[in-house]
């Protein structure tokens, strides 16, 4: 294999996760002219169109899809080994891709970071936010981190928070304006701010448990969103009742900003895990992220 295949292909990996040339070619520091280039001289040598290419898109072909995760797999571990010898030899980095939900993000590792970096300086974290489960070998993540539920089977799963307690609440404004439901039925009466599931694409119906049976309701309000910041802050606007994990609107409820409603009716589900594929080899930096997130999460949320 002649030197320059290997850049070749770390060139076409970049593309075709990012289906852009000009991100990919942002995230490899080299101007867009100049990556197409590569990329067209990398079919030329295969005698294979790895991508079907419009003025707006950049998007894989069958052939490119099989190369691709053939590839990623080798290109992983060419990565892993070099880090891994680095960090043997007392130096420590890379970028370390993480696939996380929004409330792991904010509840997990965004109250972290500063301490992390502090301690790791020469470890860079990108952190990709999806609600949905992401294929993390197929997208070229090192780690993923989402709710027990929502974890496929062929996944290693390292636990690192107990159950999770789902609460409803509202602005004490709303609450003074239209009353205060006694009962999840009583909600079809309110203004409900509703989250638009981005896996899906459904609305995500509430769910409570009623007369010990986990019981789901669909809402409706004036506001659908799918991030979940832009909820909160409805929310604490007095715009609706909100439904969220209980950490992630701990904060809010200890200012005051929001009182919790229907308690009684509270579900609960499995908590955060942190993912990786069992076929791929866990690399120094996956490792020394794992070991301090495992540290420093509180033991139940």
């Amino acid at each position: 294999m002649k030197p320059e295949i290997l850049a070749s292909l770390a060139a076409f990996e970049q593309v075709a996760q990012h289906r852009s040339l000009t991100y990919a070619a942002h995230a490899l520091g080299v101007t867009p002219a100049a990556l197409s280039q590569t990329i067209k001289k990398l079919e030329t040598r295969l005698k294979v169109r790895l991508f079907d290419r419009t003025t707006r898109s950049v998007n894989l072909t069958e052939a490119g899809r099989d190369y691709l995760e053939r590839v990623t797999p080798a290109l992983a571990h060419l990565r892993e080994a070099t880090e891994d010898l680095q960090f043997s030899a007392g130096v420590e980095g890379g970028t370390l891709r993480l696939t996380i939900s929004h409330p792991a993000g904010r509840v997990l590792v965004e109250p972290m970071l500063a301490e992390f970096f502090a301690l790791h300086p020469h470890i860079h974290l990108e952190l990709v936010y999806d609600d949905g489960f992401v294929d993390i070998v197929r997208d070229g993540f090192d780690l993923g981190i989402r709710n027990g539920e929502s974890l496929e089977g062929d996944m290693v799963a390292v636990p690192l928070t107990k159950e999770m307690v789902m609460i409803c609440a509202a602005s004490p404004a709303y609450l003074k304006a239209h009353g205060t439901p006694q009962h999840p039925d009583e909600l079809a009466q309110h203004q409900c701010i509703n989250y638009r599931m981005r896996s899906s694409g459904g609305i995500y119906k509430w769910e409570f448990v009623i007369d010990g049976k986990l019981t789901e309701r669909a809402v409706h309000g004036p506001l659908t969103v799918n991030h979940w910041d832009t909820a909160l802050q409805a929310a604490q606007g007095s715009v609706g009742l909100l439904i969220g994990w209980r950490d992630s609107l701990q904060a809010a409820l200890e200012s005051g900003e929001l009182v919790e409603v229907l308690t009684p009716y509270r579900s609960s589900f499995p908590g955060f895990y942190a993912y990786y594929s069992h076929r791929t080899h866990l690399p120094m930096k996956t490792r020394v992220f794992l070991d301090f997130l495992m540290r420093r999460v509180p033991g139940s949320i």
